[in-house]
Order: C-alpha cells, then structure tokens, then sequence
C-alpha cells in the first residue's frame, strides 16, 4: 500500500497541508482532517482510505466555497445547487454539502422566501405577482410561496409605499393622465387589478 513519505505544510494557505504518497504529492488536506484521521509519516493508506480523503477536501473546499457565497445574502436551497454546478462541483459532493448546510440551518427555504419578500416590502415593494415570478426563478416551491405571501403581503401597504415618491412627480399632470401613470406603474409591479384600483381611486393619494 502507498505510503505517506511526508506532509508539508502549504505556503499560501494557512491550515492547509500537502500530503506526499512514496514522494509524489497527492492531495492537500486542512489541518482538522489531518488530526481527525490520525495521519503521519509513514503510515500506509489503502486505495480506499485515498479516495475517502480525496473526498473529504473536496467537501471541505466546497463547503468554504459555499460559506462565501452565503455570506453576502440568504440563498434558496436551489441557488445554492446552481452555485456548485457552475463551480463544477461533483454532483455527490454537492449533495453532501446541500445535506449538511439544510442541517445547521443554513439552507432553508421557508426562511429565505420570508427574508426575499421582507426585503423586497422595504426596500423594492412589489405586488404578488411579481414576488411569485422571483421566487419561482429562485427554485422555491409554490406552496412556500403561498405561505407567505399570505403571511406577509398586503397589497395595498405595499402599492401606497411603491407609488409613495412617484406621485409628487405626477401631481401637476391632468388627472385622468395621472391615474393611467398610477395603474401602468403598479402593474409592471406585479400588483393585482384590486390593489392598483384601489390606490387609483384613492383621494388621499391620487388627489
């Protein structure tokens, strides 16, 4: 069996070493690995025993990867599988990784649509309609996104907060070309014919 002739550490990665089999180098390994199997100069690795650390540090290097790109924002479970493909990610390992990051929370779907639709309310409103055409590009499921949806939109709060900063540009303007302004507005944002007619008729607002 292949032997571990010496184990170096590496100059540009921190915690990270080079593992040499019979003088040839074969794969690197974090330092937890390392410690973890007990690995040592002079110690003989069946083929099996290779293959499973090959495995481990592409799991490690994945799921780094992974912790990376989740730290800008929440991603839905299938960004994150979108991610690993493009990064051309072993289908098994990504599977791996998908399984232990639904584990410790850090993939969630029901939370994610609950972040999207939060942000979008305060920052970017949208109707329903619209929220469901993101949410559906970011692989959620519909039943999730009928949860909350019904959970957290109203419609209404949310075309008076969308159309909040348009109607003082539109103030001056002959009131039946205001209200058309109003409903092409409100519709490119997925809001229901209910909503915009409520706004459009609404006094308060649309003077």
């Amino acid at each position: 069996m292949p032997q571990i002739s010496a184990i170096k550490p590496q100059k540009k990665k921190k915690n990270r070493f080079n593992i040499y089999l019979d003088g040839k180098f074969v794969f690197g390994l974090p330092a937890e690995i390392l410690v973890k199997e007990n690995l040592s100069v002079g110690r003989e690795l069946s083929s099996r025993e290779i293959n499973n650390l090959i495995f481990k540090n592409r799991l490690g290097k994945s799921l780094d990867r992974v912790y990376h790109f989740l730290s800008y924002r929440p991603r839905s479970e299938r960004e994150v599988w979108d991610y690993l493909k493009k990064k051309e990610v072993d289908r098994k390992v990504a599977g791996k990784v998908i399984n232990k990051l639904e584990k410790l929370g850090y993939i969630d779907d029901l939370e994610f649509t609950r972040w999207w639709v939060e942000q979008r309310s305060i920052f970017r409103p949208r109707g329903k309609r619209a929220l469901m055409m993101e949410l559906w590009q970011k692989g959620v499921e519909q039943e999730v996104i009928d949860q909350v949806l019904d959970e957290l939109v109203d419609e209404t709060v949310l075309a008076k907060k969308a159309v909040k900063k348009k109607i003082v540009t539109w103030q001056k303007l002959p009131w039946r070309e205001r209200r058309r302004k109003l409903s092409d507005y409100l519709a490119r944002r997925g809001f229901s014919w209910e909503a915009i007619k409520e706004i459009v008729d609404d006094s308060s607002i649309n003077g």
